[in-house]
């Protein structure tokens, strides 16, 4: 496969968006997390440099980039899937639990940090073995 194949099939196989719920008072919502190009994953880090020991091992503020990420590339949807218009994360992040917040930053984790780096450790050893190393 040349690479602009490889281009077009990694655009068609991104993950879809993951839902977080979250309880605003009696009432449950879904934020939408998502993979992001790797530019704009770059720059939610980059609004997020590291100030406490957990941040400098990740290389960012977990916390702090759930929200920045949040305020330019979510959704929050009712719990029957409508989208919420007119949100006010700084409000809502203020609002949910830190378990909550901790689940919304450790999604956009994996989507955008663990998930690549393993597909490329599967990658590597698949060309160590001999393997095909392109998906199918």
């Amino acid at each position: 496969m040349d690479f602009k194949e490889a281009l077009a099939k990694a655009r068609e196989s991104r993950p879809e968006p993951v839902l977080v719920p979250v309880a605003v008072g009696n009432d449950l919502f879904n934020v939408e997390v998502r993979r992001l190009d790797g530019m704009d994953w770059a720059g939610v880090m980059a609004e997020c440099p590291p100030v406490t020991e957990k941040g400098a091992r990740l290389g960012y503020e977990a916390e702090r980039a759930a929200l920045v990420a949040c305020r330019q590339y979510s959704r929050l949807l009712t719990a029957e899937g409508d989208v919420v218009t007119g949100i006010d994360w700084d409000d809502l992040f203020k609002l949910i639990s830190g378990t909550e917040i901790g689940a919304i930053a450790a999604t956009w984790w994996a989507l955008n940090m663990a998930d690549p780096n393993r597909r490329v450790v599967e990658l590597k050893k698949a060309l160590a073995g001999g393997g095909k190393t392109s998906s199918s």
